[in-house]
């Protein structure tokens, strides 16, 4: 089977000749360990270097060829699609040894790898009316309908490429527009005092995202990826009633959209979102489940008992304390339990739980990797 095609077969219940092996980021510096190399991929400061020179095509080109190369070195089955700098954007000027300036932003480069960044603009000063009537304008607008037709080059640059070398992955494309853990004080409180105005808000949210996936169907992609972080260790940051309420019909409608163009769609939060399953993936008409947090109690092996006839599930491996302060032999064993829970009819890609990010140990995540093959016989 070609990436895609075990990709597609997981998703559809039935069983591929190996379980699908995915990674949506990899961080800084990772990559460039990896392949032994200079890249552009996941790299801030790399980006920025290339931009602020004014070399948008080398960013472009290098970007794509970094995809390419990571996924073929790792033997990954399928590749996030993702959105780059349109050519025309203003060029970022270098105001510091780690920093940015775009606009009225300024961005650096933390040492624990995260960007902050730093607005110019003088604060905002409007009461809670003004706040209101403009959540209120902005969800009555359209979509914008004139995006820049630049801003997938890299990613016609990585399919161009993958035919090149013969490769058939599989294509995830991410819209996570329906995040909690993002709303500001003022917003969650308005989920009870302006109950008509967040449900408002929630379906503009849904519009961008369908926006965004008509524009990515150029693409082909197979996979859509809806959602956001709604949970912690502790659970939902909201009641199942409010998510079944003002959440849940939005991701259901792009789901039915993602199905119409041929694609499947899946649900995405890290966290222990067990209070909110069904309507997380039953209510929500989605065909997945990623980010699923080890840590956080949720288990592939118990999630696939109760929905492995309908649910896809991505992900798994703890990247919160296995790989990042384990051995590598535990992250083997690790590795091992997962695929061993996840298996049977399809239904399951491994993945991390979320990313592999800075604190991971490369030893770790490559052990992980040997461990897939180990098990595959294909080492």
């Amino acid at each position: 089977m070609t990436g895609r095609q075990r990709v597609r077969a997981a998703f559809e219940h039935r069983e591929p000749d190996r379980t699908p092996i995915f990674e949506k980021l990899i961080k800084r510096p990772h990559v460039a360990a990896i392949l032994g190399r200079p890249c552009v991929l996941n790299d801030w400061p790399a980006t920025m270097e290339r931009l602020d020179a004014g070399d948008w095509e080398g960013m472009v080109e290098q970007t794509a060829r970094d995809i390419v190369d990571l996924a073929q070195t790792l033997g990954m089955d399928m590749v996030r699609i993702r959105i780059n700098q349109p050519r025309d954007a203003p060029r970022p000027k270098r105001v510091g040894e780690r920093a940015w300036q775009e606009g009225e932003v300024i961005s650096e480069l933390l040492d624990t790898g995260w960007v902050r960044q730093r607005s110019l603009a003088p604060p905002d000063t409007r009461s809670e009316e003004e706040l209101a009537r403009d959540t209120e304008a902005w969800a009555e607008e359209s979509p914008p309908s004139d995006p820049d037709p630049t801003e997938y080059a890299v990613m016609r640059r990585t399919r161009e490429l993958m035919a090149e070398r013969g490769l058939d992955l599989g294509l995830s494309a991410c819209m996570y527009t329906m995040a909690v853990a993002t709303l500001s004080r003022i917003q969650l409180e308005w989920l009870h005092t302006r109950p008509a105005l967040m449900r408002r808000f929630y379906r503009r949210c849904a519009d961008n995202a369908i926006a965004e996936m008509r524009r990515v169907l150029e693409l082909k992609p197979d996979l859509m990826g809806l959602g956001g972080d709604l949970a912690c260790d502790h659970g939902p940051l909201i009641s199942p009633a409010t998510y079944r309420e003002f959440i849940m019909p939005e991701p259901r409608r792009q789901a039915d959209f993602a199905h119409q163009c041929g694609c499947f769609a899946t649900n995405a939060s890290d966290g222990d979102i067990r209070p909110l399953l069904d309507d997380f993936l039953i209510g929500a008409g989605v065909d997945g489940l990623e980010e699923i947090d080890y840590v956080a109690g949720m288990r592939i092996g118990q999630l696939k008992q109760r929905y492995g006839d309908r649910i896809t599930f991505i992900g798994n491996l703890d990247i919160r304390f296995l790989l990042t302060r384990g051995t590598p032999e535990q992250c083997r064993q690790h590795t091992f339990e997962i695929l061993e829970e996840g298996k049977g009819s399809g239904g399951h890609l491994l993945m991390s739980s979320n990313c592999i990010h800075e604190d991971v140990k490369l030893e770790n995540f490559l052990a992980c990797l040997e461990a897939y093959r180990d098990y595959f016989g294909l080492s």
